[in-house]
């Protein structure tokens, strides 16, 4: 440990914590009580730690556990069995007033509420940790922090003095979260996401979809067309062609799903006129099915028969709702971000998923549709 990293843990601990730095303990498995785990990433990152969760519930099943996510990934989590409370903050890049300093200043009052906890292990999920993932797991007075240690972390690698070196990132993120475990003697617990969707918004969907003449025994295909990566994003033509072969020769209702608003949105730019532009070119029009919120996006895409992604949040839901699905990938490396399921077909050419052709999507949805379609499971589609 360097000078500057001695320096700064003594100013840290003493100001921060009251403590002398090496003061704590060795690790005791037995002494824990209070868990929290701190997942500050995306959608999709915050399903691939469920796993972790389970397995933390099933180690500690009379532990407090309690996880910290950005506030817009709270639906995820809601109805998780495995949590006694979440803790959410909204990240400064999406809130434009005073630069994003209210942010600032709600997520010290975020890490008021959990030194009040009183958490005895904290556990920084991803990899490898950033500084600031680091930082929460630290600042909220655990005095055992767990995660994986790397470059960016320095030089507060004392933030996490349960640090493992994550090696080569090659295993899927899954993986990843699980791996960390055995370190505070917790075995894996299986790889399945766990997803809960809200009843009152299934409900609230189905009202809607009859309101626009969607029989109630009609088969569904959500086809969500956005995407936040360039290299990952679909020629609109080709959604259009495709949604109308899923419903002339598959039999399904095509329900267009996107990310609502307007593109000139600098915090979250939605693609309402992508959509409209969809609608407009294909032969038989589709249900718009605008989701302003992610409660009501996890209930269409659980009452779905097949859903039809690019790589992105959206197919780790679907996975996590195990629901059928065809997901075509950009550069995303499949390895590291593949949805945890069987029920899917992954297309993937090169870089760049526009490379892939609307012929080759619709050969896949027949294929997912023919294999685990309600038709494949003695239904009718």
């Amino acid at each position: 440990m360097s000078w500057v990293e001695r320096g700064l843990e003594y100013l840290l601990e003493c100001g921060l914590h009251g403590r002398l730095p090496g003061g704590i303990p060795a690790f005791a498995r037995d002494k824990v009580e209070r868990i929290l785990v701190v997942r500050k990433d995306n959608i999709g990152d915050v399903l691939c730690t469920t796993p972790a969760l389970r397995a933390l519930r099933k180690a500690f099943p009379k532990a407090f556990l309690a996880i910290l996510v950005s506030e817009h990934c709270r639906p995820v989590l809601e109805r998780n069995p495995d949590l006694d409370e979440i803790f959410t903050y909204t990240k400064s890049k999406h809130r434009a007033d005073w630069l994003g300093l209210p942010a600032q200043w709600d997520l010290w009052n975020v890490i008021r509420r959990l030194r009040a906890r009183r958490f005895d292990l904290a556990i920084s999920m991803g990899r490898p940790s950033s500084r600031s993932g680091g930082w929460l797991a630290y600042a909220c007075g655990a005095p055992w922090r767990l995660g994986y240690v790397g470059p960016r972390l320095h030089p507060f690698g004392f933030f996490l003095n349960l640090g493992r070196d994550p090696g080569p990132i090659t295993s899927h993120e899954v993986d990843g979260s699980l791996a960390l475990l055995p370190s505070v003697g917790v075995p894996p617990a299986g790889r399945e996401l766990t997803l809960l969707p809200a009843p009152e918004a299934q409900a609230a969907i189905r009202r809607r979809l009859q309101e626009a003449g969607c029989a109630s025994a009609a088969g569904l295909a959500l086809v969500h067309i956005s995407n936040r990566r360039e290299s990952s994003r679909w020629p609109l033509t080709s959604f259009a062609q495709t949604a109308d072969f899923l419903q002339e020769r598959l039999g399904l209702t095509a329900l267009l799903s996107w990310a609502p608003g307007d593109a000139s949105n600098p915090l979250f730019p939605g693609d309402d006129g992508k959509a409209e532009a969809v609608a407009r070119q294909m032969r038989t029009r589709p249900i718009l099915l605008p989701t302003p919120t992610l409660q009501e996006l996890i209930a269409a895409m659980s009452l779905s028969d097949l859903i039809l992604s690019t790589d992105g949040g959206p197919m780790h839901l679907a996975a996590a709702l195990d629901v059928p699905q065809v997901v075509l990938f950009g550069k995303t490396g499949q390895a590291h971000w593949a949805p945890i399921s069987e029920k899917i077909v992954i297309l993937q050419r090169g870089l760049r998923a526009d490379r892939i052709s609307a012929e080759e999507v619709e050969a896949a949805a027949s294929a997912v549709m023919a294999r685990w379609g309600r038709r494949a499971a003695g239904g009718t589609v």
